[in-house]
């Protein structure tokens, strides 16, 4: 059963992480601890707002890399397809070199036997924190990237948070760094992926060949006058930085 947090309990820490108020945070967070016999990562964990976003959403989307070294600080070592202590240049790497998997053959009754078996396995999985994703799909991951946020990137990379979580546009991290010019964002994400993918990288192909088709995607939807940018929209909250807001 959830931790059952308090309306203002969960705005409080929500507005704590969005405006980097580190100190403020980690004291509250013990008191609702000691309170109501929690640990600080279940605390964090019911923290959610209107839109599913988590402190983590928060502080990741408004650059506070402190506040997100403090969030992960309460978070086991250990995430979903990172190991403990991996060094922020190397955990992209597994993950940007994995490809979905989907079933494309077989008979309906096949399919259907599979998809009802991923759904009850989807239901008894526990999603970690850090790749916790709000109602549309973006995680925290997501919004460091649309913000440009390279060393929150890092962080979060370092910790296990998936490159290759799309959210309901099909979006991927990177995706979002491109759609936003934040090369420097694209460039460490492609940089990772050279180290593994080798010849294909270097020959145009793999991931710097997939970031240059969405480059070249988002410009030609300019030119028609469609959207290239993630039709997220940003609301500003009491430092500035990114609030909680039905769109996002």
């Amino acid at each position: 059963m959830a931790p059952n947090l308090s309306e203002d309990e969960i705005d409080d820490l929500i507005y704590l992480a969005r405006a980097g108020e580190d100190v403020e945070l980690a004291e509250m967070l013990r008191d609702i601890s000691g309170r109501k016999d929690l640990t600080p990562s279940e605390v964090l964990a019911a923290a959610r707002d209107d839109s599913n976003a988590t402190c983590l959403h928060m502080a990741a989307a408004n650059g506070h890399a402190k506040t997100v070294t403090l969030i992960l600080s309460y978070l086991p070592s250990k995430a979903s397809g990172a190991t403990a202590g991996a060094d922020a240049t190397t955990a992209p790497t597994s993950v940007l070199s994995a490809a979905p998997v989907s079933p494309t053959t077989g008979s309906t009754a096949e399919l259907e036997s599979q998809s009802a078996s991923a759904s009850e396995g989807a239901e008894t999985a526990e999603i970690p924190y850090i790749n916790v994703q709000n109602t549309f799909g973006n995680t925290a991951l997501h919004w460091a990237c649309l913000g440009g946020h390279l060393d929150v990137v890092k962080l979060l990379l370092s910790r296990g948070a998936s490159p290759a979580a799309a959210n309901d546009k099909d979006q991927i991290p990177l995706d979002l760094a491109a759609f936003n010019n934040h090369m420097h964002v694209v460039e460490y994400f492609l940089s990772q992926s050279r180290d593994i993918e080798g010849a294909n990288a270097t020959e145009g192909g793999g991931l710097a060949k997939g970031a240059q088709d969405v480059e070249m995607g988002d410009q030609e939807d300019d030119e028609e006058g469609a959207a290239g940018e993630p039709q997220e929209q940003e609301q500003t909250g009491q430092n500035g930085g990114v609030g909680n807001s039905s769109t996002n």
